[in-house]
């Protein structure tokens, strides 16, 4: 069973107001992946948004977090993860629109731990030039861009049970919501994107721009 938390917004017109935070450990690998599949969106675009919360020393990933619309999944990395639970994080990764800001170094610190291909979608740069989310939001939706822009930066309470006051949520879990909101809100920005951005043992290739490399030192 993973631990649940809730975490809030109101900044976003026409979209999910609050969403579930579930937490899961490599052990419990096998239960996110039937979670996480039954949470996903019956009908397309079969989006998810990806965010990392950094280990304390080295390019390494403590948590990464993968949300759906009103459902964030948290896994951390305690340990380098076996060959099966690599498999099951392979399984889970494998969705239409896995997106996230600054996705470059995402995919590289995932690759890197999970030795194997990983794709998706910099929305950071897929609109010419370099973007925050306020600013995707702005063009699509008639939203304060610095509203969302304070949240994504300085994160969000959450509520750990009836009687807690709330504490402040880390923001991988926010960015990764929000994330998942930018491209359900406005799926059509991918209809004549090229092909996603992929990452195979800490190298990059980015289809929307000329390609690039990332090399982990």
């Amino acid at each position: 069973m993973s631990l649940t938390t809730t975490i809030r917004q109101c900044v976003i017109p026409g979209a999910p107001q609050s969403a579930i935070v579930r937490n899961y450990s490599l052990e419990a690998i096998a239960g996110m992946e039937v979670d996480f599949c039954a949470a996903l969106p019956q009908e397309p675009p079969f989006a998810v948004g990806v965010s990392i919360e950094l280990a304390p020393v080295g390019p390494n990933i403590k948590t990464l977090a993968l949300a759906t619309q009103d459902q964030v999944f948290c896994l951390s990395f305690q340990h380098t993860p076996s060959q099966a639970q690599k498999e099951s994080v392979r399984n889970i990764l494998d969705v239409q629109y896995l997106s996230g800001f600054e996705f470059p170094y995402t995919i590289v610190l995932l690759a890197r731990i999970l030795g194997y291909n990983v794709s998706g979608y910099d929305l950071s740069t897929l609109k010419n030039g370099d973007i925050t989310p306020g600013d995707f939001f702005y063009r699509y939706k008639p939203i304060s861009s610095r509203s969302v822009n304070e949240l994504w930066d300085g994160g969000i309470l959450r509520e750990i049970d009836a009687k807690a006051a709330g504490t402040r949520e880390p923001n991988y879990a926010l960015r990764a919501w929000f994330t998942a909101m930018c491209v359900t809100l406005t799926p059509h920005v991918f209809d004549h994107s090229p092909l996603p951005q992929r990452c195979k043992n800490g190298k990059s290739r980015l289809a929307i721009r000329p390609t690039i490399k990332h090399a982990i030192h």
